[in-house]
């Protein structure tokens, strides 16, 4: 920490940390860490069966998350890289990726709710953020990785950072007390497409609704999770920053509820929105037959129970039918039956 103030106290707005000098400062104090000072959010695996689990294993369903979006040969800025998991699977498809995180020392936004320590709060949120960077540091260190890390306030990203491609930030605006401002930071700056990706209980019944639920979580149990979004709600948003085109994916993604890595993973919906500047200006991979398939099974088993006005619609259509107007009379024997108690 004494480091990072020293090296950016100088500059004041946190800017120049992408010069060869600063990116080879941070290795200089990071890229050092030891497995044992982390704490992976991601599972991460560095091959010949060296897998160190996370709260969350993202592989083999990076695709999903990415919206299908081609990252290849693009700039990509990734907000909120935690483990690095991402960071590694874009830059294995050769993208130039700049994983920006919160400076080192600082606490993420603390929802403030009374009866807890915020101050205790703060410093734990510290503490676990310091050993996921670290993570970070570790893998860029075991996987000899080129990408660029810098730090800073989500709220007033650093100026010289240039113009991206693509953006992601994928579970970031469940935890920022003002989604908009973070949004309007990342997206003023990238010019094809914004990826972001966040988690939901149902698919929601009007997916086009912008709605934000605050504190969706119990804040007696975690002070960390601010919303839960719609699509609607980052589409909305993502509007008034000129993306014109959007698309709209859900997904399962794996994890440890509560961060408790004794306990077996669980399934958890997502939803991905690739907000493009205009039709076509982010590249696509294709998908596979079995990919589609997963998702309409996710869209299935994942969809909003039906309405009041649904069910009174599918009986009123039941009602106009053929059969039910055959079996008229049958339903009336078996009425009669039942108030003459001869039938259960």
């Amino acid at each position: 920490m004494q480091f990072y103030e020293a090296a950016m106290r100088p500059r004041g707005t946190f800017a120049g940390q992408l010069t060869e000098g600063f990116q080879a400062a941070l290795v200089r104090r990071f890229g050092g860490v030891g497995r044992a000072e982390c704490d992976f959010y991601h599972t991460m695996d560095f091959g010949q069966g060296d897998v160190v689990p996370g709260v969350w294993d993202l592989r083999g369903r990076e695709r999903g998350y990415l919206g299908w979006v081609d990252v290849a040969d693009q700039r990509v800025l990734e907000i909120g890289p935690a483990s690095g998991h991402l960071t590694r699977y874009m830059e294995k498809r050769r993208a130039d990726v700049v994983a920006f995180e919160l400076t080192p020392g600082v606490a993420a936004d603390i929802v403030p709710q009374e009866g807890h320590d915020l101050e205790a709060q703060k410093r734990l949120s510290i503490g676990y953020t310091e050993r996921v960077r670290n993570s970070w540091w570790y893998a860029h260190t075991r996987f000899g990785s080129s990408s660029k890390a810098v730090y800073g306030d989500i709220y007033a990203l650093p100026e010289d950072l240039g113009r991206f491609d693509v953006t992601l930030l994928g579970s970031v605006l469940l935890h920022v007390q003002n989604p908009f401002r973070a949004l309007e930071q990342t997206a003023t700056r990238t010019d094809r497409a914004v990826v972001v990706t966040e988690p939901v209980r149902r698919i929601p019944a009007e997916e086009g609704r912008a709605i934000m639920e605050f504190a969706p979580v119990d804040t007696t149990k975690t002070v960390v999770v601010w919303w839960q979004l719609t699509p609607g709600a980052v589409i909305r948003m993502l509007r008034i920053f000129g993306f014109l085109e959007f698309s709209v994916y859900y997904h399962l993604q794996r994890h440890h509820p509560h961060h408790e890595m004794d306990k077996p993973a669980e399934e958890s919906l997502y939803f991905t929105v690739v907000g493009e500047r205009h039709e076509g200006w982010a590249r696509r991979l294709e998908r596979t037959a079995e990919e589609e398939r997963a998702e309409q099974e996710v869209r299935r088993q994942w969809a909003p129970p039906p309405s009041n006005a649904d069910l009174e619609a599918d009986l009123r259509g039941m009602r106009a039918s053929l059969s039910w107007r055959l079996s008229r009379p049958v339903r009336m024997v078996g009425s009669a039956l039942r108030r003459l108690g001869l039938r259960g």
